[in-house]
């Protein structure tokens, strides 16, 4: 029965696909209804994202009706934190979880027997329903480590070439052409881009803070705008932010070794002291037992 309805659940989704693509086809004829294709997720999306796309293509249009004011904005900052609100919209996050909301209770109950009961069912429905947010959040988190990890580097060679002559908006620039593709070179190509558009440099680091939201970020901003606002030269402000990064680069992985020696207690005592205990004592206790 499990498996029909499993089946069953599927084919109309597929059933619900083919009919908005039917009704309302990508064309430009006149009388005919336009469905805007967003550009598809590039190779360095999640391959998950990649994957489950096309099927949120379709459904998404049908859910631009559903009034939840307080969730779009906070879905959609969210988005944008984690760097794909390009392609992702809050449409495409809403039809994923409808899809997860459906089918994580049906693998779960395909593959555990316990998920045939009808309160672990909804329980499971519950949970599926609020996975998306949650890979949303973890998109962010990594985003936001790879942004931590790479901005003490960039700020010594920041602070390298501006000593050395260059303006820090060339220098800047120098930096991002020099670089591989990655979260903090595209932030400050766009710090660039808002720039040319017209912005003021404070204004564009402003809005660089605030897309990431980085607690090391907003105070290496904050002493840049606070030094342009004064006239400041920006090369010893950089050289002395870029050594504080670095001690505090050290002071985290000093707190991620001891969190470490914290998270191997348990497996320790649960695991290789028992192990190591019955190796000795194991024949003392043999020798002892049936000993003559």
């Amino acid at each position: 029965m499990t498996v029909l309805f499993g089946a069953g659940v599927i084919l109309l989704l597929a059933a619900v696909a083919l009919f908005v693509e039917s009704v309302m086809p990508a064309t430009t004829a006149p009388g005919r209804r336009v469905l805007t294709q967003r550009a598809a997720p590039p190779p360095s999306y999640p391959l998950w994202l990649r994957l489950v796309f096309p099927l949120l293509e379709l459904i998404a249009p049908l859910l631009k009706a559903v009034p939840w004011p307080r969730y779009r904005a906070k879905a959609t900052l969210a988005l944008q934190r984690a760097a794909i609100a390009d392609v992702v919209t809050v449409n495409h996050l809403l039809a994923f979880k409808l899809v997860t909301a459906i089918a994580v209770p049906i693998v779960l109950a395909l593959v555990f027997e316990m998920f045939r009961n009808y309160g672990m069912f909804a329980l499971a429905m519950v949970g599926g329903f609020f996975l998306p947010d949650r890979l949303v959040a973890d998109l962010r988190k990594k985003r936001e480590h790879q942004i931590m990890r790479a901005l003490p580097g960039a700020v010594d060679s920041l602070s390298l070439l501006v000593e050395a002559g260059l303006e820090f908006l060339m220098a800047i620039q120098r930096w991002v052409e020099r670089r591989r593709a990655g979260p903090l070179r595209d932030e400050l190509a766009t710090v660039l881009n808002d720039i040319r558009l017209g912005n003021s440099r404070s204004e564009a680091l402003k809005a660089f803070a605030a897309r990431v939201e980085i607690p090391e970020v907003t105070s290496f901003v904050s002493v840049l705008v606070q030094a342009d606002s004064l006239g400041a030269s920006i090369g010893p402000v950089l050289q002395s932010q870029a050594e504080r990064m670095r001690v505090e680069r050290f002071q985290r992985a000093e707190r991620a070794g001891a969190r470490a020696s914290q998270k191997i207690l348990f497996p320790l005592v649960l695991f290789i002291f028992p192990a190591v205990l019955i190796v000795i004592i194991g024949p003392v206790a043999l020798n002892f037992i049936y000993g003559r």
